[in-house]
C-alpha cells in the first residue's frame, strides 16, 4: 500500500441543500415559464455542485501528501497538504457545539475523530459518524505510516 485516501464525509445539511436546490430548479422551471432562465440555471448549478463536490486527503508512505478537490469522482484540483509526520494516531469520540448567533440557539452533535499527534500539537484528519469506517481508515494509516493507533473508544 503506497497511499491512503481519506474522504471527508458530507454533512446531512449539505446533501439536503443540494437536493432541495435541484428540486426547486425543476419545479420552478416546470411551473413558471416566464421565470428567468438564468436564475433557473443558477439554482441547478449550485445544487449540482453541492451534490457532487468533496474534499479528500491523499496520505502517502513518503509523506508527500495532497489535498484533492473532487467533483463526482474526478479530481479537479490538487494542492500540497503540509502536516508533521505523526508520532501516533488517535481515534476517539468527540462532542461538538455549533452556536447560532442570530437566534441564540446551539446544536450539539457527536462524531468519531482521527487525529495525528506530533508532540503537543495535533491535526484532525477526519470527523465522521460511522465508527467502523473511522477505525478502518485509522488502522490503514497506522500500517502505511508505521505508527501506533490508539483507539480511545474502549476507555
Amino acid at each position: 500500500m503506497n497511499c491512503v485516501i481519506v474522504k471527508e464525509s458530507k454533512t446531512l445539511l449539505i446533501k439536503i441543500v443540494g437536493f432541495i436546490t435541484i428540486i426547486v430548479y425543476s419545479v420552478i422551471s416546470y411551473l413558471v415559464v416566464e421565470f428567468s432562465i438564468l436564475l433557473s440555471i443558477l439554482f441547478f448549478c449550485i445544487g449540482t455542485f453541492l451534490a457532487g463536490f468533496s474534499k479528500e486527503y491523499k496520505i502517502t508512505k513518503d509523506f508527500n501528501n495532497e489535498t484533492l478537490f473532487v467533483f463526482y469522482g474526478k479530481t479537479l484540483w490538487k494542492s500540497k497538504f503540509c502536516i508533521d509526520y505523526p508520532d501516533y494516531i488517535s481515534v476517539f469520540h468527540a462532542s461538538f457545539v455549533q452556536r447560532h448567533e442570530d437566534d441564540g440557539t446551539e446544536d450539539k452533535f457527536k462524531k468519531w475523530v482521527i487525529r495525528f499527534f506530533k508532540g503537543n500539537s495535533y491535526y484532525t484528519i477526519l470527523e465522521e459518524d460511522n465508527y467502523d469506517n473511522v477505525l478502518k481508515t485509522a488502522n490503514d494509516l497506522g500500517v502505511l505510516l508505521e505508527v501506533e493507533v490508539y483507539d480511545r473508544s474502549k476507555e
